[in-house]
C-alpha cells in the first residue's frame, strides 16, 4: 500500500460500516521464515483468501511502498489522459484481450446498470520483455523503468507467498513459482484503475460488479475505501453479507484467485469481491488503484495437484479463455 502521506488531506475512512476482519501479514517475518506467520498467512488463504501484506519492517517492502507512492501519481496521469487518446488502446476484441484502456460504462454491474470505472492494463510479457511491448501513450512510455521495476518488486512478494502457500500444503516449495514464472508468457497484468466520485444519489452503488480473480494472486495497493468481501458461506443479494475493506498505510492488500483454488483442490479460498462507491465522505473523490494480477504461464497445467474435486486437462491459457467466455455469456 501507498505510504501514510498519500492519506493525507483525503476523508476519513467511517467508523460505522461493518468491516472485514482480515488478518495482516508481517513480510519481514514471511522473509526471515517465521513459522507462525507462515500458519496465519495459509489460515487466511484458507478462510477468507484475503489478507493485509504489511511491507514496513522490510527492505524490499519500503522499496515497494516507495515505488507505489509514484505510481498513483502515474496512474492517476494516464486515467486523467484525454478521451480520444486513451480509446487509441482501447482493445477491439474486448473481452478476449484485456490489454490497455477499459473506458467506463462498457461493462455491466448486478443490476444492470454500467459500471463507473475504467483501468488500463499492461502486459507482463511486454514489460519483461518476452513478447513485444503493447502500443503505450507517450506518457506511460516514460515511467517504463519505474513500471518494470515495481512489477519485478511484485513477483518476489508473490513468489515468497507462493513458497509459504507450497509448504504449508506439504508440497515441494517450489510447487506454485515454477507454474507463474514470470520470465514465461502469461495473461499477467499490471493495472492501473479508477473508480469515480460518487456525488450524487444515483451514483450510490456498485462501481465494479463482485467477481473472484481468475488467476493465482493478486497484490493491490490503494488508499481510499470502496473494496468490499463477501462473508464466506454469504448470498451477494444479500446486503448484509459485504464486509468493507479498510485500506491501511504501508500495507497491500492481497487475495487469491481461481488458479490457486484449482491446483489445490479447494483447499485454499478465492473469495467473492466486489468494488461498491467508497463509504461515507470518501465517495466525494475520485479512487485510484493500483494492483498486480498474476496468472499462471499460459502452458501450465491446470490439473488439480492436491486436495480433491473436479480436474482438468487443460493449459491455463485455455482454462482462461474458457472462464472469459463464461464472464462474457454472463
Amino acid at each position: 500500500m501507498a505510504s501514510a502521506k498519500l492519506f493525507e488531506g483525503i476523508p476519513n475512512f467511517p467508523n460505522d460500516v461493518p468491516l472485514s476482519t482480515m488478518d495482516t501479514i508481517s513480510l519481514a517475518s514471511l522473509n526471515v521464515g517465521d513459522e507462525a506467520t507462515s500458519k496465519r498467512l495459509f489460515a487466511a488463504s484458507q478462510e477468507l483468501g484475503f489478507f493485509l501484506l504489511d511491507l514496513r519492517k522490510d527492505d524490499l517492502g519500503k522499496t515497494i511502498i516507495e515505488e507505489i507512492d509514484q505510481l498513483f501519481d502515474v496512474g492517476q496521469g494516464i486515467l486523467n489522459l484525454p478521451e480520444e487518446v486513451k480509446m487509441k488502446y482501447f482493445p477491439h476484441d474486448f473481452p478476449k484481450s484485456f490489454l490497455g484502456f477499459k473506458p467506463r460504462g462498457c461493462a455491466k454491474t448486478e443490476t444492470e446498470e454500467p459500471d463507473r470505472f475504467e483501468w488500463f492494463n499492461m502486459s507482463q510479457d511486454g514489460l519483461m520483455g518476452s513478447a513485444p511491448l503493447q502500443p503505450l501513450p507517450d506518457f506511460v512510455q516514460s515511467h517504463l523503468p519505474l513500471l518494470v521495476s515495481f512489477l519485478k518488486h511484485g513477483q518476489r512478494i508473490v513468489a515468497t507467498i507462493s513458497t509459504v502457500l507450497a509448504t504449508q500444503l506439504g508440497l515441494p516449495p517450489d510447487t506454485f513459482t515454477s507454474l507463474q514464472d514470470p520470465t514465461q508468457l502469461s495473461g499477467t497484468v499490471l493495472r492501473f484503475i479508477k473508480s469515480f466520485a460518487s456525488t450524487e444519489t444515483e451514483d450510490l452503488r456498485t462501481s465494479m460488479i463482485h467477481h473472484t480473480d481468475f488467476g493465482t494472486i493478486t497484490l493491490l495497493a490503494n488508499v481510499l475505501g470502496g473494496l468490499q468481501i463477501l462473508a464466506p458461506g454469504k448470498d451477494p443479494a444479500d446486503a448484509d453479507a459485504w464486509l468493507w475493506v479498510r485500506p491501511q498505510p504501508g500495507c497491500l492488500i492481497v487475495n487469491l484467485g481461481d488458479a490457486m483454488v484449482q491446483w489445490t483442490g479447494g483447499l485454499l479460498r478465492s473469495n467473492v469481491h466486489r468494488v461498491r462507491y467508497a463509504p461515507g465522505l470518501q465517495r466525494l473523490v475520485d479512487r485510484y488503484s493500483l494492483a498486480i494480477l498474476v496468472r499462471p504461464e499460459r502452458n501450465a497445467s491446470m490439473r488439480r495437484l492436491v486436495g480433491e474435486g473436479e480436474d482438468s486437462e487443460l493449459t491455463a491459457w485455455e482454462w482462461e479463455v474458457k472462464k472469459t467466455m463464461a464472464l462474457k455469456r454472463g
